[in-house]
């Protein structure tokens, strides 16, 4: 059975380390390239690594914790296991293939926010962050091959390549994307859970790509600025925890509007928020806050469990 524990685990880490590192984020948002005397490129990747040893020690080391401890590395002989996607028989409805995307997402912006705020290009940080990130997911990927209850999966392997490429674009081309596009996770406590439980509580989990209107040029100056458009995506019902609050799996794709929270807060009271302010802004460009939103379904499916 998969366990999607790993990747939030991951996750949580990253996003950890992301609260000491909020000032990075108007660089990484700045539209404005270095000037080539201050925005050196790095010569090799082994030099990247010497640069940036320590975060991605940290996320190597809880990788490894994880797998020996929690996703039985070495309990099988190496196999490859055919997860599928998005379909009803999956292990959770395709939920899993996003926290793929997610993780993979917000590891690569996490080592591309370290090297911009060391004075590298955004070219150099966006290729050696998105190749780290990919390199450590296909790390824990292998591995998992070695797991009587895991295997390899092509699926996985996609999933990851997609949100590293998300935040690759995203650095490069900030004008187009970096102010434009954000991709973020919703989580309330599901009943089936009892608590909150945001590493392991698949459905409570929502996926949502967001168009931030104040990105667009045509739009910054208008009232338009103040929302955000948004494309999601969740699963209910796929897990055992699920089966005495519910006799069906269901997903649900959805649109929806929100409020923007830099330009209504944190952009217009930055002096007075501060540190804290910046903190909880990073936050809320990969978390999303409950509440703030309208949405409507465009699609659902439902089947009932034998």
């Amino acid at each position: 059975m998969f366990s999607y524990t790993r990747y939030l685990s991951i996750l949580l880490l990253v996003v950890s380390s992301f609260s000491a590192n909020a000032a990075q984020q108007a660089a990484l948002n700045s539209s404005e390239k270095l000037p080539a005397s201050i925005a050196p490129d790095y010569q090799n990747f082994w030099h990247a690594a010497e640069e940036n040893w320590l975060e991605l020690g940290l996320v190597f080391s809880g990788i490894t914790y994880l797998g020996l401890k929690e996703w039985e590395w070495g309990s099988s002989s190496f196999k490859f296991n055919d997860e599928g996607w998005f379909g009803m028989d999956t292990g959770s409805g395709g939920a899993d293939k996003l926290g793929h995307l997610y993780s993979s997402y917000v590891m690569t912006e996490y080592l591309a926010h370290n090297m911009m705020d060391k004075g590298y290009s955004a070219e150099s940080s966006a290729l050696y962050s998105a190749s780290a990130a990919w390199a450590l997911m296909l790390y824990v990927e292998v591995f998992d091959g070695y797991s009587a209850d895991h295997g390899f999966s092509y699926e996985d392997l996609i999933a990851n390549s997609l949100g590293a490429g998300v935040s690759y674009l995203k650095t490069v081309y900030p004008d187009t994307w970096g102010d434009t596009l954000d991709l973020r996770i919703e989580y309330t406590p599901s009943k089936g859970m009892k608590g909150f439980h945001p590493v392991t509580d698949y459905s409570g989990m929502k996926y949502m790509a967001v168009a931030k209107l104040n990105g667009i040029d045509a739009l910054k100056n208008t009232p338009l600025k103040y929302f955000e458009l948004q494309l999601g995506y969740f699963s209910r019902g796929f897990s055992k925890e699920d089966s005495p609050y519910t006799d069906f799996r269901s997903t649900e794709t959805f649109v929806g509007i929100s409020i923007n929270l830099d330009e209504l807060l944190f952009n217009p009271y930055q002096k007075q928020l501060g540190k804290v302010g910046k903190y909880l802004q990073t936050a809320t460009h990969y978390l999303q806050v409950p509440g703030i939103s309208l949405r409507s379904d465009i699609h659902k499916r439902r089947k009932q469990v034998n």
